[in-house]
């Protein structure tokens, strides 16, 4: 640790940041510590890890690096940057078009409530993360370009054997008479469209008021769509069934932010030549800065030296590398990090390590010679499909980029996201797995999807990925109220970012957010205001409220690491 100490502040309530909500308005108020010179430098020369150059722990390395600390390093487990953004290139490379994404794959840009349309502010975050990436490469070899995802309104097809899909979510069903009265209920209940368009304009703030009063003037993440109809509206459990996922804890959050990003009428974008070009542009800046195929095991806490000491290895049949570092960023998933000797932390940290629900996909990719979809007597352009009729395949996505091109392309012909299906193909062995989805293809456009495929395929279940260990966080009820405040805490010099940390999940711009909270976050601890200050107004800006014009001088007290 440098030498010249300078006092932490605490990112809590005391500080006048919502750990709930827009936490930089707080930031963005404190007072300047006026530190010297000498302070200033001792603090940038910090020795930081990183551990994980997944999207959350590159965007901690930007910030971090642009606010001028020198002494900050990246141990990744796996030989890429990403995490769970990863392309995968069928045939050739970015520009042969001949590519599937295995995980994240598009970016919801706009959402259409009440026949108007309104911008989905959140996301501007990896679009201004886009801009930033090629003003600092500033070439045209990492150049990121966006295109559209297409995504085109509901519909319904009949295919052969009719074999029916729909570009709804989930297909329409049937209520039964019996659950009409609290399908109204539950309408009346709900937040409308006023709270939906306050989510797309500010999630920050929409996920404040949430929490505490956002269901029917009740806490909002207390409760499941389950659990709310039956035991606050009084529904029968066959009742709640029909209206709802059915009886699971799942935080009603979830389908609420849904409506947004999820909607048919939600409006996307993605990046031509494949969504793994947005972490490899942070190669060129972040390259000498990385250990790969180093997989961090066990970290240490020294309270005397006040140091971490870090233990990774390439194989489990060698032995441990280490280093000691002043502060570790750890943006690993918990459902890694749940695997590592750790020091002793509080109880409720411990807890969401060991217990935050993570949700498994598998995805099924295709190659076929020509893009034999987009000539059909109904073509198909781009576009994600959901096949209600065949069990397992769930969604089925046609490639939005290079329409009406040459060449090879390949489908995203399956990709299991329903509870349990991400976990229950997990077990199917991959030759027999990809042949079922073979034959769904085949079941759907005829013989022509036998006749078109080349042979090449890719199959990725989460759940089974060593260096990630489920596809997205999926908090349960409580979870979010209960562990978000231990986010915002430094534990024993540890600090936690990743998706799963954030305030919505499962989505790029969740894994940045967290990123620049976490980069925030230790600027604050090292008394580096200034820096924190231009971080927040520089990646923050527009959700910035008038409100936190003022100067805020924190109260530098000693931080309660209780239980």
């Amino acid at each position: 640790m440098p030498n010249v100490k300078t006092p932490p502040i605490a990112m809590n309530a005391s500080n006048g940041i919502d750990v709930y909500g827009p936490w930089f308005d707080g930031v963005a108020a404190l007072e300047s510590l006026n530190l010297t010179s000498t302070a200033v430098d001792s603090a940038k020369r910090t020795k930081v890890a990183i551990v994980g150059a997944g999207m959350a722990g590159l965007m901690t390395y930007l910030v971090l690096d642009q606010a001028g600390l020198t002494n900050v390093s990246i141990i990744e487990d796996s030989s890429r940057v990403g995490g769970r953004v990863h392309t995968q290139y069928m045939s050739g490379g970015p520009f042969d078009h001949s590519y599937q994404e295995l995980g994240a794959m598009r970016l919801p840009t706009a959402v259409v409530l009440s026949n108007v349309t309104y911008n989905i502010s959140e996301h501007r975050l990896v679009f201004d993360l886009i801009e930033e990436m090629n003003r600092l490469n500033n070439d045209e070899r990492h150049r990121i370009d966006l295109i559209p995802f297409l995504n085109t309104p509901p519909s319904e097809r009949v295919h052969g054997n009719d074999v029916r899909t729909t570009t709804t979510q989930t297909p329409p069903v049937d209520v039964p008479h019996s659950a009409s009265e609290l399908e109204d209920l539950l309408r009346s209940a709900l937040p409308g469209d006023d709270f939906l368009k306050q989510m797309a304009s500010n999630i920050f703030q929409a996920h404040s008021d949430w929490i505490k009063h956002g269901l029917a003037g009740l806490p909002g993440d207390r409760w499941s769509q389950f659990a709310f109809a039956v035991n606050h509206l009084g529904a029968s459990l066959r009742d709640a069934s029909e209206l709802t996922s059915g009886p699971d804890s799942m935080s009603y959050w979830a389908p609420l932010c849904a409506k947004i990003v999820l909607s048919p009428e939600t409006q996307y974008q993605t990046i031509d030549g494949g969504m793994s070009r947005l972490p490899q542009a942070f190669l060129p800046h972040v390259g000498p800065s990385i250990t790969f195929n180093s997989k961090v095991e066990r970290i240490a806490w020294n309270e005397s030296a006040q140091k971490l000491t870090l233990q990774w290895r390439r194989s489990h049949a060698k032995r441990f590398d280490q280093g000691e570092y002043d502060y570790a960023i750890v943006a690993a998933p918990f459902s890694v990090v749940d695997r590592w000797r750790l020091p002793d932390l509080p109880r409720t940290m411990r807890h969401a390590i060991n217990t935050l629900h993570f949700d498994s996909v598998c995805r099924v990719a295709l190659e076929y010679k020509t893009r034999f979809w987009e000539h059909l007597d109904r073509p198909i352009y781009g576009t994600c499909s959901t096949v209600p009729a065949i069990p397992g395949i769930s969604k089925m996505c046609y490639p939005s980029y290079n329409i009406n091109g040459s060449g090879p392309a390949a489908v995203l012909a399956s990709s299991s996201i329903q509870r349990p299906w991400g976990v229950d193909w997990s077990g199917v062995p991959e030759a027999e797995h990809v042949q079922y989805v073979l034959e769904a293809m085949i079941e759907i456009h005829g013989e022509v999807a036998r006749d078109q495929y080349t042979g090449k395929y890719v199959r990725k279940c989460w759940g089974l990925d060593e260096f990630a260990g489920a596809a997205y966080a999926t908090p349960t009820v409580g979870s979010v109220e209960l562990y978000l405040p231990q986010y915002f805490r430094t534990h024993k010099h540890m600090i936690f970012v990743g998706e799963h940390t954030s305030f919505t999940n499962a989505w790029i711009v969740s894994a940045l957010e967290s990123g620049i909270r976490g980069a925030v976050q230790l600027l604050l601890e090292l008394g580096l205001v200034d820096e924190a200050k231009d971080a927040v107004n520089k990646w923050m800006a527009r959700w910035i409220s008038a409100a936190a014009a003022g100067p805020v001088h924190p109260p530098h007290v000693p931080v309660d690491d209780g239980q």
